[in-house]
């Protein structure tokens, strides 16, 4: 993958823990003596999507799912000799993987998948060459957490404004403790989000080359520095804070009043112990009413040469019925499984977000956004989550110090680029 800059015109590691693989293997191998044929094959980096199978193994007797862990489905099915049937995973649609995909138009225009139901935006990203290829499964969004009894905050979301005007104000509510509002430098994810307000727009090519809006890079690091120069009163007294006081998770200094905000995507913010968000609440980081996606969408897809296709397209006709998502959710809830909503994020599916999804999630009680505030990033090849954690972010903090470091982006990415092997 090339780099290049365009004119100025939570990476996560999966948590599959190989106890519950185990179980679910052992009760799917069990389970197949009561059929006469092999189970099709599903590979995943999700956790959940094995319970999922159980249960649609269980619902009920023609077909049989088996599910297989792989770190990096895209690559696995890259390289696989023989492929799976079914794969869900993040970054399918990268550039290189989506072709690998067989169409799935039959299955919308025999309403197996109700296109209606999809967030339409996301649905155009499993397109290729004018068919639907793959299907999205699910996403996460940014969001600022605070005590809910901060009766400042009246809207619906939060822009990078107001976040900058409110942790201004926050120290004169305080005047007799040492408090502050927000630094840019306490989170490199929240950085890279209000980098994407800004209209960054990191995407890759149809030949692999990765580009952004280099003049919104340079006015969003711009604007950060600018903000822990004259909102967090200089580097001295942003660097002492952070050292005093920031070894503590930021969610329990919101709720001792330290600090007014935190940075959260919706799965990692559920992933707070309960009785700690009794006291807060949250809102939506926008720009221009648009809330920008977290990158790694999960899609699923049947591979062109999958030798089960019938069963997968069974699960798959499945699993997108709005009524048996939420017997997933009800089911994820009876279990206690350590998950928010579908496989991990917002379903796919607009109504699942808006109706099921509050019932087992009460915050998310007047919370759920519009489907015209989401906005859905571009396709970003499988290595991306890599890369962001190991370069772009890191880049990202050697600019927010008192002397930037002076390494372009592209210089950083190509290095770290040089150093992979060839995948």
């Amino acid at each position: 993958m090339g780099v290049t800059k365009a004119s100025s015109s939570d990476s996560r590691t999966p948590f599959f823990p190989g106890f519950f693989i185990l179980a679910v293997l052992l009760n799917l191998l069990g389970s197949c003596q009561g059929f006469n044929k092999e189970p099709a094959l599903l590979w995943t980096d999700r956790a959940e999507i094995a319970a999922y199978a159980e249960i649609f193994n269980t619902s009920q007797n023609e077909h049989m799912i088996s599910v297989v862990y792989r770190e990096t489905p895209a690559l696995a099915v890259r390289q696989a000799e023989i492929p799976p049937d079914i794969v869900i995973g993040s970054y399918l649609n990268d550039r290189r993987t989506i072709p690998l995909f067989q169409s799935l138009d039959s299955m919308i225009k025999d309403e197996q998948l109700k296109q209606n139901e999809f967030y339409p935006g996301l649905l155009q990203l499993g397109v290729f060459e004018e068919k639907q290829t793959l299907i999205p499964v699910s996403f996460s969004l940014p969001l600022m957490t605070f005590l809910a009894s901060y009766e400042e905050i009246e809207s619906f979301d939060l822009s990078l404004q107001q976040i900058r005007e409110h942790a201004d104000g926050f120290p004169d509510l305080h005047p007799s403790r040492t408090v502050l509002g927000y630094s840019p430098r306490w989170n490199q994810e929240a950085a890279f989000t209000y980098l994407q307000l800004f209209n960054i727009n990191f995407r890759e090519t149809m030949e692999g080359t990765l580009i952004w809006n280099q003049e919104a890079l340079e006015q969003g690091i711009a604007y950060m520095r600018e903000w822990i120069e004259e909102v967090n009163g200089g580097w001295d007294a942003d660097i002492e804070f952070i050292e005093k006081y920031m070894y503590e998770p930021p969610y329990k200094l919101v709720n001792s009043g330290r600090i007014l905000f935190a940075f959260f995507h919706i799965d990692t913010y559920f992933s707070i112990p309960s009785a700690d968000r009794e006291r807060l609440d949250f809102r939506w980081i926008s720009h221009e009413n648009q809330i920008p996606i977290r990158e790694d969408i999960v899609f699923a897809g049947i591979p062109r040469a999958a030798r089960k296709s019938k069963a997968a397209k069974a699960f798959l006709e499945w699993f997108f019925q709005p009524e048996n998502q939420a017997l997933l959710l009800e089911t994820s809830q009876y279990k206690r499984m350590r998950h928010f909503g579908i496989a991990g994020g917002f379903s796919s599916l607009q109504g699942v977000n808006e109706i099921e999804l509050p019932r087992y999630f009460p915050e998310l009680v007047g919370h759920i956004p519009p489907a015209s505030f989401v906005e859905f990033s571009p396709a970003l090849p499988d290595i991306w989550n890599d890369l962001k954690s190991d370069s772009i972010l890191p880049w990202i903090r050697s600019q927010l110090n008192e002397v930037p470091a002076p390494q372009e982006l592209r210089q950083s990415i190509e290095r770290w680029m040089n150093q992979q092997p060839q995948r």
